[in-house]
């Protein structure tokens, strides 16, 4: 079978967008999946893996992730395994009831019991993601607003998380969150692979089929995303903030980063949205 390509991401929103859909190992990937958004993604069917920022989770029927803006992620689908799942996609403006809103990450599970409920919400979101007529994107608010109150209600948001990948999977759940530790230091392939126990070779693969990107890639995103915050959060100079957070190179630092986020760094400091 051909390899899959390269499924282009989602890069701003204009309302409210309620998704369904089923994805494999044959769909197409996305290796670099962070957004300006609130997303939820919630499994209906099948199993998948769940990478959110340093830890990789194996969820199944009716778990639930909840993606603050600017959190990288990514889902991985196995082999001869294929997910269904709704994912909704949202700003905090959206909202009428903004205390509802969570501003961290998280996953949960929603309750067998009010999974029939839940669906049903999701469902006549659905139904309106079309746009039939003038009320419908203040209906998606207000079943938004319904999935978040129940959400709340059912302790989705402090329940246990879904499990983290099984001990075969340890060794790379290791480097992961060595990295973002460790970031900002001139990490190596090396020094990380030995972290893992693993070959650099070896890890390399498997590093890349369980997190689905490459070791230079992860390690760039984790750098970017901080460094991102710093943009907006500090005075430093364009050149101190890619020292900071690892890159020894501005230049490398400025073509990067506006080759992920579609402007430079000096424009994303002047005009964020």
């Amino acid at each position: 079978m051909q390899a899959p390509t390269i499924k282009k991401r989602r890069t701003d929103i204009d309302r409210i967008i309620i998704e369904k859909g089923k994805r494999g190992y044959y769909s197409p990937l996305q290796p670099d999946h962070n957004h300006n958004f609130f997303e939820i993604f919630y499994l209906l069917s099948g199993g998948c893996r769940f990478l959110l920022k340093d830890n990789i989770y194996q969820l199944g029927k009716g778990d639930l992730v909840f993606i603050a803006p600017g959190e990288l992620h990514h889902a991985l689908y196995p082999d001869q395994d294929t997910c269904e799942m709704i994912t909704i996609y949202f700003k905090k403006e959206y909202l009428s009831l903004n205390h509802l809103l969570e501003t961290r990450s998280f996953m949960g599970s929603v309750p067998a019991l009010y999974q029939e409920e839940f669906y049903a919400i999701l469902s006549r979101m659905l139904s309106e993601n079309s746009l039939i007529d003038e009320y419908s994107r203040d209906f998606l608010r207000c079943y938004l607003e319904d999935i978040l109150l129940l959400l709340m209600r059912h302790s989705v948001m402090n329940e246990k998380e879904p499990e983290l990948l099984n001990s075969r999977d340890a060794d790379i759940l290791l480097a992961t969150k060595y990295i973002y530790k460790n970031f900002q230091k001139p990490l190596t392939l090396k020094e990380v692979s030995a972290v893992a126990s693993l070959s650099p070779t070896y890890f390399s693969k498997k590093f890349k089929q369980i997190t689905g990107m490459g070791f230079k890639e992860y390690l760039n995103f984790v750098r970017l995303k901080h460094a991102q915050a710093a943009l907006l959060t500090t005075g430093s100079t364009i050149t101190d903030i890619a020292l900071e957070y690892g890159f020894n190179d501005s230049n490398y630092f400025k073509d990067l980063f506006k080759k992920v986020y579609g402007k430079s760094p000096r424009e994303f400091r002047k005009h964020p949205d």
